[in-house]
């Protein structure tokens, strides 16, 4: 294998790998590094997508698709609760396979992918500005890759960040803690998601069960740290047995999600941060695979032209945070201030909005729904939660 490239992409997650995928579209020699020694192992990630999050990348496979959500729960703390049919709603993913099958479509189009490689460090250039490639570990010998350009997609705990000199880390109050079992032997209804809210439940998040086929379930928590001091495990555990009478742990999974940050940098000379590693990642509900297949693609344009047009000055890869921005930002910038509110609603709030909605979509199927009106009109409707507003400065 040749030792320089166009684009080194370090992580093998949907949003390296969907950089990797266009970037080999576009002819470049790009060498995706994955630091485990299978793609998609470990998870961290209830699996859920919208449809258009994921149609708008690829077309759905049932090879990796779990189940097709069609209705939606969410039940309040004092279990006033909300059915919703809605025939569009999104997946829950086999991740384990969709990543590994994305990751084989970049390689098919000619990116060279490796395993078991942990990046250790960049590589600065000492003839220009910027850096010149990443120092590898694989199989306890460090080895050095040069390219043109590096695209960071290694997750929440990305190092490339740190090294490029981006700050992305996170206060208590802006990053979620997580557990999660995969459960097996569950009465669970297999095209509906299910959210439940409470203080005590999950102070500062929620708890979910997303359906996985044959009586299979992610069921998951996340708190805020800055709301409790109980850990995301001990109350998952008291979820689960309250709400299923059987059930066997098959896997658990635990981790943090971060959140967006309305001044994130996403570049820093040559190198680009996409997915988790940005904090691209929806405030409320934590959501984070589409916004990583968006910005991988994006990214994997933006540096196509660059290497293609032969760029010298680095302010031409800006490009890649703009667009981005541009077709998001509005999004995440609101979610980031419904967060802010969220964190101060009480029970009484989570159960008002519940029988808010109920009234406002009564027994109608929802073909379309469109979050950030949506959320407005319920802000509204409640003088209390107008109050809150002025927590959105923070």
């Amino acid at each position: 294998m040749s030792k320089k490239f166009d684009c080194i992409v370090v992580g093998a997650g949907p949003a390296g790998s969907m950089a990797a995928k266009t970037l080999a579209k576009n002819n470049l020699k790009v060498l995706l590094l994955e630091k485990h020694p299978e793609i998609g192992v470990p998870l961290c990630c209830a699996e859920a997508i919208s449809c258009s999050g994921l149609s708008n990348f690829v077309s759905p496979d049932p090879e990796w698709i779990c189940a097709r959500i069609h209705k939606l729960l969410l039940v309040s703390p004092s279990n006033e609760s909300l059915s919703l049919h809605h025939p569009q709603a999104g997946f829950v993913l086999n991740r384990r396979i969709f990543d590994k099958r994305l990751a084989e479509k970049a390689s098919s189009l000619g990116a060279s992918v490796k395993l078991s490689s942990c990046v250790v460090g960049l590589l600065r250039s000492k003839r220009e500005e910027g850096f010149c490639g990443v120092k590898v570990l694989e199989a306890g010998e460090e080895k050095e890759y040069g390219a043109k350009v590096i695209i960071g997609a290694d997750g929440v705990e990305s190092l490339v960040a740190r090294w490029a000199g981006i700050d992305t880390t996170r206060g208590l109050r802006q990053i979620d803690s997580c557990a999660q079992y995969l459960l097996r032997g569950v009465k669970v209804e297999p095209d509906r998601m299910e959210f439940y809210l409470g203080e005590s439940l999950a102070p500062g998040g929620y708890a979910w069960v997303f359906p996985k086929g044959a009586n299979t379930a992610n069921v998951g928590l996340a708190v805020t740290p800055d709301k409790t001091s109980k850990k995301a495990k001990d109350l998952l555990d008291q979820f689960v047995k309250k709400r299923f009478s059987d059930f066997q742990i098959a896997e658990l999974t635990m981790g943090g999600v971060p959140c967006y940050q309305r001044k994130q940098r996403l570049v820093e000379k040559n190198v680009l941060l996409v997915g988790d590693a940005g904090r691209l990642v929806d405030s409320l509900s934590g959501a984070g695979i589409a916004n990583a297949l968006l910005s991988g693609k994006i990214a994997g344009e933006v540096v196509s032209q660059f290497i293609k047009q032969k760029r010298r000055s680095f302010s031409f890869l800006k490009g890649y945070e703009e667009r981005f921005l541009k077709e998001k930002g509005r999004e995440l910038r609101f979610y980031s201030y419904c967060r802010a509110v969220f964190l101060k609603m009480t029970d009484k709030d989570f159960d008002e909005v519940t029988c808010f909605l109920k009234g406002y979509w009564g027994d109608q199927t929802v073909t379309a729904i469109q979050p950030i009106d949506l959320i407005k009109t319920i802000i509204r409707s409640n003088p209390r939660l107008l109050r809150l507003l002025k927590y959105l400065v923070w």
